[in-house]
């Protein structure tokens, strides 16, 4: 994967076919995924990672090996292009700590090139996860929803949670949340216009 003319950098054609480009380190996502990687528990990072979608024309390995190595031929990176260049500057910066580190890898051999897009374009087609979303299992939702139902409340730490329920007895935790950021923090156009930080930076 690395630039035959240039061992610090990636060979950006196997992201010919990827539908997006380098967000880089300032992403907020790729960050964690750099930082997950090169952490004291870079073990789990199987665990916490979708993985890498690869299409190629020709797949040649071992079978019935734990660990078989793949000969591929003419790949491109359909599906977890951030993850795979985020992992190459970890790799960079510190290659013995990134011993450690296993991602799920999926390989299709076709030599389709039409299936090869239909991939690259579902594979990151997805309802998009708000950051509200993210938090809905927090702790602390789990307490807010418990101490509102004690009040005869429901309170929706998920969208659409207590949909069965009267509508004047739910509460949305991104209402809740405007409200709070309105009023208690004195950030109404916030409140308004940027409701990402309620779950986020507030």
């Amino acid at each position: 994967m690395k630039d035959p003319d240039d061992e610090t950098k990636i060979n950006e054609h196997i992201f010919n076919e990827n539908i997006r480009v380098d967000l880089g380190l300032r992403n907020t996502i790729n960050r964690g995924i750099f930082e997950s990687a090169l952490s004291d528990d870079n073990f789990e990072f199987w665990y916490l990672n979708n993985g890498i979608t690869i299409v190629c024309k020709e797949c040649n390995y071992t079978p019935n090996s734990r660990a078989p190595k793949a000969e591929l031929s003419n790949i491109q990176i359909v599906n977890g292009g951030q993850t795979t260049r985020t992992l190459f500057q970890a790799n960079l910066k510190d290659p013995e700590k990134f011993d450690n580190v296993d991602v799920l890898l999926r390989i299709i051999e076709t030599k389709d090139l039409s299936i090869s897009e239909k991939i690259g374009e579902t594979a990151n087609r997805q309802t998009p996860v708000k950051s509200r979303d993210l938090r809905a299992n927090d702790w602390v939702q789990r307490k807010l929803e418990a101490e509102f139902l004690t009040l005869g409340f429901y309170y929706q730490r998920k969208r659409n949670q207590h949909i069965d329920k009267p509508i004047e007895k739910r509460l949305d935790s991104e209402e809740l949340g405007q409200v709070y950021l309105a009023y208690y923090l004195d950030m109404p156009a916030e409140a308004k216009d940027q409701k990402t930080i309620i779950f986020g930076d507030k």
